[in-house]
Formats: structure tokens, sequence, C-alpha cells
């Protein structure tokens, strides 16, 4: 529904020769644009349109609640700002009580009156998208609160779901990046699927062929073709799950297919096209990523254009009620008895709202009615110890999978250990992995490492040096 009014109201626009449609409310907040190129997320600090009547509809509401704003060269009362984007003609009208629907063009002179009548129409329909939307906002699952952090995501969630350009999500693991993904894709309309991209747990080298697929014989084991995750998300959404783990020598290939929409399947020389959103999501710091040439500073610019960013669950403690409530149903209907609401505030809750799920789906399998204080306490402490062991084995099975596709010891597992990422335990773990699949023969294992010619002083060096006894 959502996506076939937007396509529509584009159509209609572009067979009137519009160069730009733009949906804003009282606030002066965008909230839709199609067309050529704006800056700005309102109408104050944006850019590439006129201005001067559109802050007139803001601060005179009478007038524009009785009658559209049409400005046109005809009469030559175009404003400055105009004559500067080269356009002709501008029309403002509003759409409902709360929206305004701006359209101008740089072909024609004029608006005709069943040009209006068109524009106000879609319009309408427009806003009462948006305001079914926002009818939605307080029922966004998983995303439950009152902090006015969480009250700005949901707004920002409803928001950007109407936009089609990349976005970008902050904030730790399980802080909900990924639920959020899912709700911009749900609100969005977009018919085609929501596919994620576990970046981590894919192979540096079988990058490109996940996401853009390969022909047969475009490498050595592409024994048939495959299509790529681009395609079969077509007219959907793509989820990058931890961006910050794309290598740097595809993220120029990655950022060319965001600003294009073009990309090659490997092994074939004509280029597709995909009808696809971005979302991307980090829990990294992506300025020190870029300061430490590991990640692209141009992509980051391109995909932050629309950002949001998501607190910690220890900093708003006041959705922690609201989240449980919401989630009672992995309690199984248990009651909860004395101490219980003063252990889940007293937690800091380092594995946010995944660990609460945890906690709680813990509970309601183990914990007889009514849990108290104490007996979710006691679950609180058991999942953080199996998640913190469960956390760890991920890690090493995801750095042994890059090294066995065919990456070097050197840039999986030494830097992340000189960085602090790696501990002396996980690499020794590792090396012990590597010991068992060459057979205990060290010629193996350098191989096995892709440690090449006389590197074997350098990998004993490395382990003395570090008191890495194997």
């Amino acid at each position: 529904m959502i996506e076939s009014i937007k396509t529509k109201l584009w159509d209609l626009l572009k067979e009137k020769e519009v160069s730009l449609a733009m949906l804003y409310n009282r606030e002066g907040e965008i909230l839709w644009h199609k067309g050529r190129e704006i800056g700005g997320k309102t109408i104050y600090d944006g850019e590439g349109f006129s201005k001067t009547y559109i802050k007139k509809t803001l601060n005179n509401s009478d007038t524009i609640e009785t009658e559209d704003v049409l400005i046109s060269s005809i009469v030559n009362d175009l404003p400055e700002s105009a004559f500067v984007l080269k356009v002709k003609c501008l029309i403002i009208q509003p759409v409902s009580d709360n929206f305004y629907l701006y359209i101008d063009s740089g072909v024609k002179d004029s608006f005709s009156r069943s040009d209006r009548e068109i524009f106000k129409f879609m319009g309408e329909l427009l806003g009462e998208m948006v305001d079914q939307i926002k009818k939605n906002e307080i029922n966004i699952g998983g995303i439950t609160g009152t902090s006015e952090e969480i009250k700005n995501i949901r707004e920002l969630v409803l928001k950007y779901s109407l936009e089609e350009k990349p976005i970008l999500l902050l904030g730790e693991t399980g802080s909900g990046k990924s639920h959020i993904a899912e709700l911009i894709h749900k609100y969005s309309g977009r018919k085609g699927k929501f596919v994620t991209i576990n970046t981590p747990g894919i192979p540096h080298t079988l990058l490109e062929s996940e996401i853009f697929g390969h022909k047969k014989g475009a490498f050595t084991d592409a024994r048939i073709d495959k299509k790529g995750i681009v395609e079969e998300a077509e007219g959907g959404t793509v989820f990058f799950d931890e961006i910050s783990e794309v290598p740097v020598s595809f993220q120029a290939k990655l950022l060319r297919f965001i600003e294009t929409r073009k990309y090659l399947v490997l092994g074939q020389s004509v280029e597709k096209e995909a009808d696809v959103r971005i979302v991307a999501a980090t829990n990294r710091d992506l300025h020190k990523a870029i300061k430490k040439k590991e990640f692209r500073e141009d992509l980051y610019f391109r995909l932050q254009v629309l950002e949001i960013e998501i607190p910690p669950l220890r900093e708003r403690k006041e959705d922690i009620k609201a989240l449980v409530m919401e989630m009672q149903r992995f309690l199984k209907g248990k009651e909860v008895g004395n101490g219980f609401w003063e252990a889940i505030y007293n937690h800091n809750w380092p594995g946010n709202v995944r660990e609460l799920i945890t906690v709680l789906t813990r509970a309601g399998i183990l914990l007889d009615s009514p849990i108290t204080g104490k007996d979710i306490q006691d679950i609180i402490n058991q999942s953080r110890f199996k998640g913190a062991f469960d956390q760890r084995i991920n890690k090493i099975e995801q750095i042994w999978n890059r090294i066995k596709a065919g990456e070097s010891f050197w840039d999986v597992v030494k830097t992340p250990f000189l960085d602090r990422d790696l501990n002396r335990d996980e690499v020794k773990e590792i090396i012990k992995m590597g010991l068992a699949e060459s057979d205990g023969i060290y010629k193996h294992l350098l191989k096995l490492f892709n440690l090449m010619g006389n590197e074997y002083k350098k990998f004993m060096r490395f382990l003395n040096g570090n008191r890495l006894n194997i």
C-alpha cells in the first residue's frame, strides 16, 4: 500500500513535468521527497528548494489552511532562490491539518487547475499514509518505552521508512539494530524481501560472490551459477549486519553499488541493476576505523545521511519495565514475586535487549511461579556466563573460517591480538586448531595460515615474544 502510493504519486508527477515533490509537516520536518537531490532533514537546515514561501506557510497557518500558495514566472513573483534553482513555478498545498505538499518545476511556466487537483488528491493520500504509520508509533514492538531516547527512535523509524536513502544504525551488541532494520523495511511498504548479510560470518574471499552472485566458472569452486543476495532482495531491503567487517578491498564496490544501484555478477561483463534499499549497522566506532584505514570515509558519509543511534539499555532503565511487560510471553504466564523488579533494575544489561530476552526465556522455562529477585538473579548470572562463553566460541569460529578461506594469520589473528581485540587464550586456541588440522607439522601449519617463504622463524618469534606456549 505505502510503496504503491509513493510510486503512483511520483509517476503522476513525472507526467506533469515536476522537478521536485516534497512532503513536510508543521514542525518543518521533511517527511518525504522525490525528484532532484536536496539536502537536510528540515525546512530550516535544508537546501535545494525555495524556502521563502514554505516559511510563510509555517508562520501563517490561517492562510495556508484556506488557499494554496501558487507562484509562477508568468507574473514574475518567484523568489530569488527559485531563480538560482532554475525553478519556473512552484505550488504549496495543505494536504491535511498537519502536512504540506511542495511541488516545483523547471520546465512549466505554470500549473493548471487540473494539475493542482491531481496534486491535492495524491498529497492527501500521502498524508493519510503518514497518519496511518504514525498511529503505529506507540505500538512498535521491541522499541517499547517512555524514555526520550526511545521516543525519538520510534519517530525516526517511521520517518525514515518513507525515505529511500541508506540508513546507518549504531549501537552495542544486542541493542536491537536488526529488529529496527526489519521495522523500517516493514513500514516502508517495499514489496521485496528483507535479507540480512551477516558480514562477520562470510569469509572475505567469498563476500563479493555472496552479495552480487557469480557465474559458473568465475573462479575455481564456482561449479554452478549462484544468485547473489542483492538479486534475491530485489524490490526489498538489504541489511548489512556489522558493516565495519566488510573488507576495505570490497568497500569501493559497495559504495558504487549504493550510489548507482549497479553491480557486476562475478564472471559476467554486463552490469545489472537492483532496486534495493541499504540499511547498515555496526557496534564499532567508525571514526576510529576510518583513522586506522579500516573503513572508507566516503562510504561512511554515504551511509550516515540517515542515522539512528540506539543507546544501551543501562542508559534508559525507565524502558525496562515496559519491555518486560511486552515480552511476558517468554515468562509463560508465571507471576513475578518479591525482589523481581529490583533485580531487573539493578543489573546493567551488558547484552542489552537480547540479554533481557534470554533471561526472561530461561526464567519462563526453568523457574516456578512466583519468580523472586533471587531466582531472576541466579538466571542472570547463569546467562552472563553462558553468553560470554558463546560469544568467545563464535569469535574463534569466525576467525577460523577466514583462515580456512585463505586469509593470512597475520591479518586475522596477529593484528587483532596486538589491538587487544583478541586475548592470549583465544590466539592459543586458534593455533591449536591449526596444529590439529596440520597433524602437528609446522610446515603444514604455515601453509594453512598462509605464511609464505621463510616465515617459520618470524612465527616462532611471535609465539615466544608474546608467551604463547602451545
